[in-house]
């Protein structure tokens, strides 16, 4: 089956999400330890990293974490921690490597490119507006936006209608195994396993990946080896 297109999911796959965090961190100290020493600093990062949880703790949670673990002076209230989150984090986004040489190859091929990516629409467009990238893209889901959450099947429904494509005719790249190869998989697309870690897969999840990568421009040498099989 010809590959008409691909969709990708944004943190941690289009994004180096954990060199981000760690640049929020040092805005985070600047902001409201500025006096702290290393060892404070480094346990900082820490507590962080846990409450975080690489993106998948709900943000009010994580906040909620911190004022406990964390040693301020005045700890912010919900509200003005969120505020400064939604602020900085899109200004500490990092592309991962080689993003924009893989874009412009799938882009010389043909390939519709879509996005699915759970968060609000002002952090994550915002990401995306730092990152460059929306001019790459026929279509970006945001969950916010749709009012549901991947691993939702009608969140890949919605990224296959407004890309005129079967599932079968397009493949879904993202790094969480559940949310990204398993909610792709029930929808009927292909799924593309980012995992940089090189992590086995766990095999008791209901599906498996198609291929795994470990980076980004792996998906170059798989996408040209399936279309010289096709022709």
């Amino acid at each position: 089956m010809t590959i008409k297109a691909i969709v990708f999911d944004l943190d941690e796959t289009l994004t180096d999400r954990r060199a981000a965090i760690d640049l929020f961190i040092q805005r985070l100290i600047t902001q409201y330890f500025p006096d702290s020493d290393e060892v404070t600093k480094l346990m900082i990062t820490e507590r962080f990293k846990e409450a975080d949880q690489n993106g998948y703790r709900d943000k009010r949670e994580v906040h909620q974490m911190l004022v406990q673990h964390l040693p301020w002076m005045k700890p912010p209230t919900v509200d003005e921690y969120l505020t400064f989150f939604r602020n900085e984090i899109p200004q500490c986004i990092k592309a991962m490597d080689q993003l924009i040489s893989v874009l412009d190859f799938l882009r010389s091929q043909g390939v519709r490119l879509g996005m699915i990516t759970n968060g609000t629409v002002k952090v994550q467009e915002e990401k995306i507006r730092h990152l460059g990238i929306r001019s790459y893209f026929h279509t970006i889901v945001i969950s916010e936006e749709v009012g549901m959450k991947k691993p939702d099947p009608e969140i890949y429904r919605i990224a296959l209608q407004r890309l005129h494509t079967l599932p079968s005719e397009t493949w879904y790249v993202g790094d969480h195994p559940r949310n990204d190869i398993v909610g792709a998989s029930r929808s009927g697309l292909q799924a593309i396993w980012c995992s940089r870690d090189r992590e086995p897969w766990d095999d008791t999840l209901e599906a498996k990946p198609y291929k795994t990568i470990h980076k980004l421009e792996e998906l170059i040498s798989i996408y040209t080896h399936h279309h010289e099989q096709q022709e």
